[in-house]
Formats: structure tokens, sequence, C-alpha cells
């Protein structure tokens, strides 16, 4: 009897401290397809694609003081054309772009798998993205996390630190780096150390390279909103050459019918001599501009136009885009790229190529349609 006792009184103890396992669902469908103008020889005109994209999360254990959470996000991609002809993407493929489990513990998360590890105020170009895969020019862009462990410290609702380990995959090397970010007024600000030995991390920044990385960024909001995002590498070698990358931002809302957005980022780079060139035509110093642009227009249609102009070789990218709310689920998107440079040289550029081969920078137009679920 006594032991029914205290068995009861545990079980009730136990389900008062403990919810029980829970699962959240969601996903989506793409198709589309768009044609490519002056599509390389021996190449098809029409870029054609589906995806069905799943994920789910929740919680497999929270008490009064922890918590256990889990995240699974994958694709899977059917393509078809002159992507698919040129090796850019495999004519079917499944991947796993996020799979974690984070365990907290009241201000501090500890969080393995594979993950997001993104940071930094810069919105079309990010050179603290140390790990960032995302296309910010897609139609629905999409990012590939990094298989890594990270601890997160929130100080205060306003401030963290937060530490991280990726596996390089030569040997047994670890990429590591720290973090701090804080609220100081109105303006975030952060910081960021970074040892990256060489990796076979192929889909991120600078892999096989061996250097120390330290950068700053910050954002803020005076009536407009402006920002800076800098990094500094310094290559493992006797003379320690340094690359230096830096982003200017500023952002405004015009009162123009639902309002008018505009954005424009300046990014600079230069490098020393004996740092390891790794620009497509071998420049140590050039400079890009960007600017996006969007307005609602009513509830159902919103259109954008995001658009990069290298200011060293001329070339530049033009995407425009509308997006048709059908349903609540359902959207259209009408979109196209325009690639060329100015001077009319024909030579291949940073941000447009002619090739005999399919490199993604032709010009073209498309449609897709998207079912949320």
């Amino acid at each position: 009897m006594l032991f029914i006792i205290f068995a009861s009184n545990l079980f009730i103890f136990f389900v008062n401290q403990v919810s029980a396992f829970d699962i959240e669902t969601e996903g989506h469908i793409i198709t589309g397809s768009q044609y490519i103008f002056n599509s390389p020889p021996l190449h098809k005109d029409f870029d054609s694609s589906l995806e069905l994209h799943f994920v789910t999360k929740g919680s497999f254990l929270k008490t009064s003081e922890w918590a256990l959470d889990y995240a699974f996000e994958t694709n899977g991609i059917l393509n078809n054309g002159p992507s698919e002809q040129s090796n850019l993407s495999n004519d079917n493929t499944i991947n796993i772009l996020r799979s974690w489990l984070n365990l907290s513990k009241g201000p501090i998360d500890f969080r393995g798998g594979r993950q997001d590890i993104l940071f930094g105020s810069g919105v079309i170009f990010r050179p603290l993205g140390f790990f960032d895969t995302l296309n910010i020019s897609g139609v629905l862009p999409e990012a590939v996390g990094v298989d890594s462990f990270r601890a997160t410290w929130f100080q205060s609702d306003t401030s963290l630190i937060e530490a991280w380990l990726v596996p390089a995959k030569i040997d047994s090397a670890l990429i590591s780096g720290i973090r701090g970010e804080m609220l100081l007024g109105s303006t975030e600000i952060g910081t960021v150390f970074q040892y990256h030995p060489k990796s076979n991390l192929v889909n991120f920044l600078s892999y096989e390279q061996d250097m120390v990385q330290i950068g700053y960024y910050f954002k803020g909001e005076n009536k407009f909103g402006f920002w800076n995002e800098t990094r500094l590498d310094i290559e493992m070698q006797t003379t320690s050459p340094m690359k230096f990358d830096t982003v200017l931002g500023i952002d405004y809302t015009f009162d123009i019918g639902e309002g008018l957005h505009v954005l424009a980022e300046y990014f600079l780079t230069t490098q020393q001599k004996e740092f390891t060139v790794s620009d497509l035509k071998g420049h140590k110093t050039y400079q890009q501009i960007g600017f996006a642009i969007d307005q609602p227009i009513g509830i159902d249609i919103k259109w954008q136009v995001f658009s990069m102009l290298d200011l060293r070789d001329s070339s530049f990218q033009i995407n425009p885009q509308i997006e048709l709310s059908v349903t609540d689920t359902l959207f259209l998107y009408f979109y196209g790229k325009i690639g060329s440079e100015i001077k009319g040289t024909k030579q291949n550029g940073r941000l447009y190529q002619r090739t005999n081969k399919f490199n993604g920078t032709e010009s073209s137009v498309g449609l897709i349609l998207a079912k949320f679920l």
C-alpha cells in the first residue's frame, strides 16, 4: 500500500514537471521553369525544377528547468535543363538542410547537429557569413546548415555570448569561433573571432585557407536604418598577409503608396600582395554596390527589384520579381534576371559571364508556383 502511494505521488510529480513529447510539421511544394536567353550551345533553353520541402520540429522533453528541442528540415529536388547539364545542380537530389538537438537550461543553450551559424548586419553582402549558403537574389532562397556544435549564453534579454566548433573534415582539425552581441541604446553591436584551419567544407567561405578571422558589426536606426559589417582575415603564412572586407548599408521606407522600401549597400574588399588570391579575375581590390527596392500593392501583390553592380569590371545583375498571393497558402512568382556589363567589352566579370557552359549568370525570365502546407 505504501509503495502504491509512493508510486502515485512520484507519477503525479513527474507529470507536473515534464510535458509530453510534441511535434509540429510544415512544408511547401515549389515548381517552376525559366527561359534562358542565349543559352550556351548544346544546352536546353528551359531550366525547370520541382521541390518538396518538409520541416518537423518540437520538443522531446520539457521540465521546469530543462528543455530538449529538435528540428529536422529536408528537401527533395528534381532538376531538368542547363543547370543540370552543366553540373550546377543534380538531376535529382535529397538534402538535409538542418538536423539538430538543442538542450537548454535557463539562459544557456547547447545545440549539436546541422544548424545555422549566422549573424551580422549585412543584407546583400555578408563578410561575416562564414557558413552562409543563402542566395539572396533567389525567389525563395534556402540555405544549408553546417555540421557543428554551438553553445549560447544569453546574459540578458539584449546580450549574448556564443561559441562554436565545426569539423574541418581534414584529419581532426576544428574550426572554432566566438562572438558577442548586445544592444547599446537603439544600436545592435557585435564582435567575432574565428580560427579557420584548412578544411574540406567546399560550400563555405575560403575553405582552403588557414587563417584567423576577426570582425565586428553594428546596426541602428535614426529615421533611416544604417549598418556596417567588417571582417579582417590574417593568413597563417610567414608574413601574415591580410585581407579586409567591409559593407556599409542604409535603408528607408518612403511614404509612397503603401510604403516604398529602398535599401543600398556598398562593399569593398582589398588584400595584401602575399594573401592567397581567390578572385575570379585575380584582382586584389574591387568594389561593388547593391540595391533592393520593394513595395506592396494591396494585400495580394508585392513587387521588388534586386540589383548588383561591380564598379571595377562593370558587370551587373538585375533581378525583378512580382509576388501574387492567389490564396493564403498559394503564391505565384514572376521573375527575371538581366545580366550584362556596362562597357560593352564582352569580357567575363564577377557578376556576369559569357561561357560555353551554363554558369547561372545568364539572362532569363521565369514563373514559380509555391504551395505552403
